[in-house]
């Protein structure tokens, strides 16, 4: 056959032809094999040839997907008879290409480039069989002759696609089967070949419909307990065609976190194994409370099984708000009682409870106990805000959860300095090597008493204490060095709430 007419013929075909391309995604329960161009890897097509004396085949992958117009072997798998071959070949004897499906899976389509011809003989054919023996392309001489000694099926660069096939392997080649009465078998020889099939590149699509095997599921999130913050899911996973991808979803249905494997879609097993599989999960995607989470595990059929955890109770954020926060000033004092209610439904125990006390800045925490009560005392008379939240016995809490109350502390209430308040007054005595300072004090909070002992404008001595008043009442005793309690040296006392200066003296010898 000549150039122009092979040219010819695929100009006519490629006119002819409207074949559909399968998906580039291998749909669920499926997965797609490719195989020879670009690549020079005959992938899972292996050679077969059962009469190598007058048949011959080849790898001549690598070059354009689509494969040569003229239909050379150049870029291919090729089967073809031995030009110049003395010995004939005997009836039922092929060469050519296999495609067995791995175990547990079936050949459903195929999309492929290829040119198959014939010449001269009506006893040799070449083309794609199933294993069941169904012919699904074929290139032969017509029975009787007629008119032309050739048939060729040109590369058109264009697939050819076969779908809704159910088998376990394909073959492409060239093959005698014997039509002619009494001809014993396919003549060899000659210079032009009697039958030549290659294969440029093709796309296999296989079912297979288990599931992948998941075992060995542990962490956190399968502990029935309280989880917060990111932890593991931890896995064994296996599948005949690997895991392709393992992810963890809420039972919202919301993915928390997928990742894929990179998978060899020319390989019988296309993706790896996971004998040791581990993903974070970070739970504050999760909104706080009892949930189940599932781990999905997928193969490269897209089969996926997926388990499913015990409900754990996850708490990112400690126990709600405190119910029905209120502050009362207590009368005649700075100090401020509270009371709440403790919330239902708190993920873990509440164990305790922290107030802060804000005005244009707010003091540090004090922490208090959970039981719907508490006091603090004001350093002065003002606006306040008071927030308060809660703490569980996981240690978990904080101030976004704080619940707020506003009061106003009378000036009546945070006293008043020596010389002004009939409640506040301190007297300070020095009696040997002891100065004793008692008196009264407005406040129910804890104030820090100091002294200093100068003589002609200089300290000789200096000292504090942190006192705690209780029912309006200081006493605090000092133990003063020679030179402070000099007869010469001056004593004064201040004591002080937080910054300001509540009450003072001057120390007199008793």
């Amino acid at each position: 056959m000549t150039l122009a007419a092979r040219n010819s013929l695929a100009t006519m075909a490629a006119i002819a032809a409207c074949l559909v391309v399968l998906p580039a995604t291998a749909l669920a329960g499926s997965y797609t094999i490719s195989a020879c161009s670009p690549s020079a890897s005959a992938g899972l097509w292996a050679p077969v040839n059962t009469f190598p004396a007058s048949w011959e085949s080849g790898n001549l992958c690598g070059g354009p997907m689509i494969g040569p117009l003229d239909g050379a072997n150049q870029g291919g798998l090729y089967a073809q008879d031995v030009l110049m071959s003395p010995t004939n070949m005997p009836d039922g004897s092929y060469a050519g290409w296999v495609f067995a499906a791995p175990p547990g899976s079936a050949i459903t389509a195929i999309s492929y480039y290829r040119t198959l011809a014939a010449h001269g003989d009506r006893d040799m054919m070449a083309g794609l069989i199933t294993a069941e023996g169904t012919v699904l392309e074929q290139c032969t001489i017509e029975i009787p002759l007629g008119s032309s000694i050739d048939c060729y099926k040109p590369n058109n660069q264009a697939p050819v696609v076969f779908t809704g096939l159910n088998t376990s392997s394909l073959f492409l080649g060239v093959k005698c089967r014997v039509v002619i009465p009494g001809s014993g078998g396919c003549g060899a020889g000659g210079t032009i070949h009697r039958a030549r099939a290659v294969l440029y590149s093709a796309r296999v699509t296989l079912t297979e419909s288990s599931a992948p095997t998941v075992a060995d599921v542990g962490g956190p999130l399968w502990g029935s307990g309280i989880v917060s913050g990111v932890v593991p899911v931890t896995f064994t996973a296996s599948d005949a065609t690997g895991i392709q991808q393992q992810a963890v979803r809420s039972d919202s249905a919301a993915t928390l976190i997928a990742v894929a494997q990179a998978c060899d879609f020319t390989l019988a097993q296309p993706c790896p194994q996971q004998p040791a599989g581990s993903l974070g999960v970070d739970t504050r995607r999760v909104a706080a409370g009892p949930h189940t989470f599932s781990l999905a595990v997928t193969d490269a059929a897209a089969n996926t099984r997926i388990v499913t955890s015990p409900t754990v109770v996850v708490d990112n954020n400690g126990p709600p708000p405190p119910v029905s926060l209120t502050a009362t000033p207590k009368s005649g004092s700075n100090v401020i009682a509270l009371a709440w209610r403790n919330p239902t439904g708190a993920p873990a125990p509440i164990t305790a409870a922290q107030l802060q006390l804000c005005q244009t800045s707010c003091l540090a925490a004090v922490t208090v106990g959970a039981t719907g009560a508490a006091q603090i005392s004001a350093p002065g008379p003002g606006l306040y805000t008071v927030r308060l939240w809660l703490l569980d016995s996981r240690g978990m809490g904080g101030s976004h959860n704080a619940a707020l109350a506003t009061i106003t502390v009378p000036p009546a209430a945070a006293g008043a300095s020596s010389s002004t308040s009939r409640r506040t007054k301190i007297a300070a005595v020095l009696r040997g090597r002891l100065l004793r300072v008692s008196g009264s004090i407005a406040q129910t909070r804890r104030v820090r008493v100091s002294w200093r002992s100068k003589v002609a404008g200089g300290t000789v001595g200096a000292g504090s204490r942190m006192v705690t008043i209780r029912s309006n009442k200081l006493r605090v005793t000092f133990t003063l060095s020679a030179r402070a309690r000099a007869r010469r040296a001056t004593t004064r006392i201040a004591v002080r709430s937080g910054t300001r200066i509540v009450a003072q003296a001057r120390a007199r010898r008793g």
